[in-house]
């Protein structure tokens, strides 16, 4: 689902339009089905004839999956890997085997996949690679749809103008038929506008914005991989890792590991819960690793 600012910028904004609205007249003067119907029709349409079916539908998966990821905290994702390297230096890559098929992440369970089958860090940097570029062209491509489709409402907005001013010339004499007429003119242009400056454009820049997040995540998975196939100590994994966090979490992070010591028992307990919690918070993660 959407963050809580998109959710809380959808409500507030739709919220003082209609509260606007109401402040000044009858909500029902500003609802009309022929606007409606000329303007999610016409972008419909428009959509479709520049894309493919194939890239609407990947626009609407790569969304529903980048926002389902937006909340992931990074510092959940080195625990675990961490966690999997000092099992890796203890009894090998092929140790991982039986937990990889439990982890919800595609990309880290994918590439760990590749690195228990034996690739060669050459390979397998080149495959993690390819696959982060060509996730990364398929958002890119999804916010072309959504910025496209924000560039063509206010478009067909204008279209419900000519198309009202025309109903509304043809009938001059008629007073009911000029009201009809410069209703679906004005209110057309209106749900244009709505839907490209507040639906349309802010979700590709949204989307846009999930994308970046994926994709340094995606990264630092790929270099603590990498390094775990190097055989590197898991201290050296993390440190490497720790570039992919923002300033305020990687100071956090570094202050709690400084004075911890990684013990055996610590290591045992996160591996008997580490399923169920490989999509919680770290601050949570924490204070469960800690209690008892």
């Amino acid at each position: 689902m959407l963050d809580r600012s998109a959710i809380l910028g959808f409500i507030l904004g739709f919220t003082l339009i209609v509260s606007a609205i109401v402040i000044q007249g009858s909500l029902t003067l500003f609802l009309s089905l022929t606007s409606f119907l000329i303007v999610t029709g016409g972008v419909i349409a428009a959509t479709m004839i520049n894309y493919s079916l194939e890239n609407i539908k990947d626009c609407y998966s790569a969304m529903a999956r980048l926002m389902r990821n937006s909340s992931v905290d990074l510092r959940t994702d080195m625990e675990i890997l961490s966690m999997f390297s000092r099992r890796a230096r203890a009894g090998g890559l092929l140790v991982l085997d039986a937990d990889i098929e439990h982890i919800e992440n595609e990309f880290m369970e994918n590439s760990l996949r590749l690195a228990v089958d034996g690739f060669k860090k050459e390979s397998l940097d080149s495959i993690m690679v390819d696959e982060i570029k060509s996730m990364e062209s398929q958002s890119e491509t999804s916010v072309d749809v959504l910025n496209s489709m924000a560039t063509y409402a206010p478009a067909f907005g204008m279209i419900g103008t000519v198309i009202g001013m025309i109903l509304m010339l043809q009938n001059i004499d008629d007073p009911q038929s000029l009201g009809a007429g410069l209703s679906i003119a004005l209110i057309t242009t209106l749900y244009g506008t709505i839907l490209a400056n507040m639906i349309f454009a802010p979700l590709a820049g949204k989307m846009e914005y999930f994308s970046k997040l994926d994709v340094n995540r995606k990264q630092m998975i790929r270099v603590g991989i990498l390094s775990m196939v190097e055989g590197e100590n898991p201290r050296i994994m993390e440190k490497k890792m720790l570039t992919f966090l923002d300033p305020s979490s990687r100071a956090e992070y570094t202050r709690y590991h400084e004075d911890l010591r990684i013990s055996k028992e610590r290591d045992e307990k996160f591996y008997k819960m580490w399923i169920e919690q490989q999509s919680k918070e770290w601050q949570d993660l924490r204070k469960i690793l800690e209690a008892g």
